[in-house]
């Protein structure tokens, strides 16, 4: 059994999430995921801490683990090698450097872009004046890659500027503010808002049932916030969020109903999935949930943004 195995199959005979166990050695959710799906491993330090807080020696979490990639290891050189002096042998060095600079630039690419330690989950959001209206758009992309994955907002820069075919978050934000300031408009950009620095969301103890959990929320910063009963769940799926589909082709859209957060005055929201999702099996999930906010930085403009409530079905 192979050292990600092993750390998926004690942690989970210990009732840990990722993320509880992650807290306990001092590294990130997404690292775990990345020790268990073996895509990195801890370091000596890292193996330490995973030893103690799941009862285990290094030794037994290593077995022949670290061998068995020394020998992968040896022989991937000795076959890389064996091509290297064959080509050699046929084409010239330079032509060789050539070919060999350029897949490498290729598999870098590559490793960069399927990377799944892509990052915390940040969020920046634009707001424009143009013809004496204004429009905001927002982004929820990847820290460490820039890469896009969800666009919100007003929909009128997404009809005239096909947003979708670019990848990088600031590559779209580039774009929407040339396209404004080319027909003499105004942007403002607000960037990089950590939403967990806003506000503060867990599953209450005792509440977290197969059908339902009860939710908390808590504002952190002097922000006016203001949230819906609106939601949807995710499931990890190697490394990555997934949204999950609704049961039996049901539409479980919530009522309109707005709420206000105030500092010091957490509020708890009871969120039933049931009908719509049924029950929902072994893994790790989390709640995700559209939240606005406005402060005096940005004046009567609200921002949209998702807060994220992590949790781990039993």
């Amino acid at each position: 059994m192979k050292l990600g195995e092993k750390i998926l199959k004690y942690r989970k005979s210990k009732r840990l999430s990722q993320e509880e166990l992650g807290e306990k050695v001092d590294v990130t959710r997404q690292t775990i995921s990345n020790w268990e799906l073996g895509e990195t491993q801890p370091n000596p330090e890292q193996l330490k801490k995973l030893s103690k807080e799941l009862g285990v020696s290094i030794d037994e979490l290593l077995d022949n683990d670290v061998k068995d990639v020394l020998v992968e290891k040896v022989t991937n050189t000795e076959n890389t090698t064996k091509v290297v002096l064959t080509i050699l042998k046929v084409l010239l060095v330079m032509i060789v450097l050539g070919i060999v600079l350029f897949i490498g630039l290729i598999v870098a690419r590559i490793i960069v872009k399927n990377s799944v330690d892509r990052g915390r989950e940040m969020n920046m959001t634009i707001h424009c004046k143009l013809y004496g209206e204004e429009h905001g758009f927002s982004i929820t992309y990847y820290e460490l890659t820039g890469e896009a994955f969800a666009l919100g907002g007003d929909p009128y820069f997404s009809d005239i500027l096909d947003l979708g075919k670019y990848e990088d978050a600031h590559q779209i934000m580039n774009v929407i503010n040339d396209y404004v300031k080319k027909n003499g408009g105004t942007c403002t950009l607000i960037d990089d808002l950590d939403t967990s620095t806003v506000i503060d969301t867990y599953i209450k103890e005792g509440t977290l049932t197969k059908k339902s959990a009860t939710v908390v929320l808590e504002l952190k910063q002097n922000y006016e916030v203001t949230f819906g009963e609106d939601y949807y769940i995710e499931k990890e799926v190697n490394g990555k969020y997934e949204k999950i589909k609704y049961k039996d082709g049901k539409n479980c859209l919530c009522n309109d109903i707005g709420y206000i957060l105030e500092p010091n005055k957490p509020r708890e929201l009871e969120i039933n999935w049931g009908s719509c999702y049924g029950e929902l099996p072994k893994g790790d999930y989390r709640i995700v949930k559209q939240f606005t906010f406005s402060s005096d930085d940005i004046g009567d403009r609200y921002e949209p943004q998702h807060m994220y409530i992590y949790f781990y079905m039993d």
